[in-house]
């Protein structure tokens, strides 16, 4: 699933599951508290050190979330493996983001310090912070359910972020939405959806209803293409080995607006 669930697993201690997918796509369509609305864009060697800031992190991050039910389960294992075959990593890529992610399931890893650094460098940036939570929640969700403790970790993740726990429920149910697609790489594929059962799925994706209008469809979808753009991405400094996931982000989105354009007569 798109970036990752988990993750990382042993090997890659599990980079975050497949569900980077986009990142996994987690679907989402979530408003960030306004506190986050600062978009500035970097240049130079700023972008540089907010790409490694952002990889170190997402990788440390995942790993304390692997960790804290106190096991990393052998699907974990597994989804980091796939994960790091569909990212493509180079052999040196793949083993900063193993010794990141183990930092982050040591007793002496700060989570703390580790999201104040990452506030410092990339706070300002809300869709490099969406794309992070949406990872974490992917990670949390890799085994398809989520217990107590990586519950209260994705709690303390968005209060340091000013994100309301009310977004991080609807971030959770937008990646629930994807999941079947983009999530079930070691699962055998599932039968095709209905039309009824697409269409509710598209509906999902957007963060919209079947009685919403088609002027709240219309902003729904433009506002998250341009969440989930990778150029602009980049521009926040999105690692490139991660563009090619918020690049089916965008591909999914675009397809539940035409699915649901279609059902409603929308032009």
């Amino acid at each position: 699933m798109y970036i990752f669930g988990k993750i990382f697993g042993a090997v890659f201690g599990a980079l975050v599951y497949g569900p980077l997918g986009f990142i996994v796509g987690i679907g989402v369509g979530h408003l960030f508290d306004k506190g986050l609305a600062l978009n500035v864009r970097l240049s130079g060697p700023d972008v540089a050190l907010a790409k490694k800031v952002f990889f170190k992190t997402t990788f440390m991050v995942m790993g304390y979330i692997a960790k804290v039910d106190g096991r990393v389960s052998e699907k974990e294992i597994q989804a980091a493996r796939e994960t790091m075959a569909h990212l493509q990593l180079t052999q040196e890529q793949k083993l900063t983001a193993i010794e990141n992610f183990n930092l982050g399931k040591s007793p002496q890893f700060s989570f703390t310090s580790t999201m104040d650094n990452f506030i410092k460098y990339c706070g300002h940036h809300p869709q490099l912070v969406q794309l992070f939570v949406e990872i974490q929640i992917q990670a949390a969700l890799v085994d398809g359910v989520q217990n107590r403790l990586k519950r209260q970790v994705l709690e303390m993740l968005c209060d340091k972020l000013h994100i309301s726990h009310t977004v991080l429920y609807q971030m959770e149910s937008h990646f629930q939405a994807e999941q079947p697609q983009a999530y079930r790489r070691t699962q055998p594929p599932p039968p095709p959806p209905s039309p009824q059962d697409e269409l509710a799925t598209s509906y999902k994706l957007l963060g919209v209803t079947d009685n919403s209008t088609p002027q709240q469809i219309k902003k729904a979808y433009r506002q998250l293409m341009s969440q989930h753009h990778p150029d602009k991405l980049v521009a926040k400094g999105l690692p490139n080995e991660m563009i090619k996931l918020a690049t089916e982000k965008t591909q999914r989105i675009q397809k539940a607006y035409e699915i649901v354009c279609r059902s409603r007569g929308i032009k």
